[in-house]
């Protein structure tokens, strides 16, 4: 029995057509790991008519869960549909065109590729264009109190680009979130934002992150639980604090299995106002994570390793045993060991307070927190909210190998803050991202 009013969009004819538990290898950790079917959205969405089959390589729009308790996973995975569902349901009722310029909008605040990546024959972006016309939503600035207006492109996905001025970013999902809590949402949405500015800034010059001990007592019962079922003899997790200069807790993880030639490096990441939450669900999504990269190797209907842009490219490419090297800036040498102790906290973890703490760090570094409601009839029925959290000034997670958002000034100054060395274009790190 699911738990919550979203157990009502499962039906053969609902937003989620089934929810099914997927198969785990055998000797890997027995987390039930769940996902929920979307189907076609082209039937259902007039904005997305004509729209291929979904492809898993370039972005899920399924929704998987994983718990120690099974009916949570599923309400997981179910979640993540509707997220997913919600933030390809554009409306162009909603959108106005206008130039940045005509709007007062400070394009140059948000991520830009460098003279070097946009000249690359094999890149589809362009220099940003404060002139030049685009598709807009309005928006309310948290940081502010008051509306603004954010690039349509970054709302929503599966909402291709209309004119020159749009090809200046890519469509990205992190920040959406959602939540039958509408701060809870918000906060959601925030977390994962500054978790993948912390993995972009981490990967990319190759930071020397401090390890990461869990000490006895640091854990609570369940998150003892989650980490010893994610804890098998022959994978290992390596903790790496990865908070940066904004102060937000984040978690970087690394599994190894020595044992598997395909998949022998694995990285996750988690950003949580409760560290040990933060570990526990760590070991979860690593998970959930291996079972979806296992499963695109089964198929060889397609070397998804091999494609020059895919979410998953980076992890099946880096993820070969073969490449365990290109890790040594996380593996080796000495360096800094913190405990979940070390790391900064909010006073509580009641969504109102948390959303209040995130604010001020981020105020602190000259951040604008930017929501934008994505919230469907089916979500709204459903009792629930799905947001999109923009962040002007962070760096995004990148799977395009030719548009890595270089020319960010974030990319350079958060190093900077941090006291790490402080790369030059042609020094970053050039293999591919393996987050995934």
């Amino acid at each position: 029995m699911l738990v919550g009013g979203l157990e009502s969009l499962v039906s053969p004819y609902g937003l989620v057509g089934q929810v099914a538990r997927l198969s785990i290898a055998d000797g890997e950790p027995r987390f039930p790991v769940v996902s929920g079917s979307v189907g076609n959205l082209g039937a259902v969405l007039d904005m997305q008519v004509g729209l291929a089959a979904h492809d898993p390589g370039m972005g899920n729009i399924d929704g998987a869960g994983g718990d120690l308790d099974p009916e949570r996973a599923a309400f997981l995975a179910i979640a993540e549909s509707l997220e997913r569902y919600s933030s390809c349901a554009w409306r162009p009722e909603r959108m106005v065109w206008a130039s940045a310029h005509d709007l007062g909008v400070d394009l140059s605040r948000w991520p830009a590729c460098s003279p070097a990546e946009l000249a690359d024959p094999d890149s589809t972006l362009l220099a940003p264009d404060p002139d030049g016309p685009m598709r807009w939503v309005e928006g309310w600035s948290l940081t502010h109190d008051r509306p603004t207006y954010v690039p349509a492109l970054l709302a929503w996905l599966k909402n291709p680009p209309q004119s020159r001025a749009e090809r200046f970013a890519h469509m990205v999902s992190t920040g959406c979130a959602t939540h039958t809590d509408p701060v809870a949402a918000v906060v959601g949405g925030l977390l994962e934002v500054v978790e993948r500015d912390a993995i972009t800034l981490a990967w990319l010059h190759r930071l020397r992150l401090p390890r990461l001990e869990v000490r006895p007592g640091e854990l609570s019962a369940d998150q003892e639980a989650a980490v010893a079922r994610g804890t098998v003899q022959h994978l290992r997790m390596e903790l790496f604090d990865a908070t940066t200069d904004l102060g937000i807790p984040v978690v970087y993880g690394l599994q190894l299995a020595d044992h598997d030639p395909a998949l022998a490096q694995l990285v996750s990441a988690t950003c949580d106002p409760d560290p040990g939450r933060a570990v526990a669900k760590l070991y979860r999504e690593a998970t959930s994570v291996r079972i979806a990269l296992r499963s695109m190797i089964a198929t060889g209907a397609r070397d998804y390793a091999g494609d020059s842009i895919s979410v998953v490219a980076g992890a099946l490419r880096m993820g070969r045993r073969e490449q365990r090297s290109r890790f040594g800036f996380l593996l080796d040498g000495d360096r800094p060991t913190h405990s979940l102790a070390d790391l900064p906290r909010p006073p509580s973890t009641a969504p109102v307070a948390v959303l209040r703490w995130l604010l001020e760090r981020l105020t602190a570094r000259g951040c604008e927190v930017i929501v934008v409601d994505l919230t469907t009839d089916e979500a709204a029925q459903a009792g629930s909210t799905v947001v999109h959290v923009l962040v002007p000034e962070l760096m995004p997670l990148s799977f395009d190998p030719h548009a890595r958002y270089l020319a960010h000034r974030r990319l350079y100054d958060g190093p900077a803050r941090m006291g790490h060395p402080v790369l030059v274009e042609e020094e970053l790190n050039r293999d591919p991202q393996p987050f995934a």
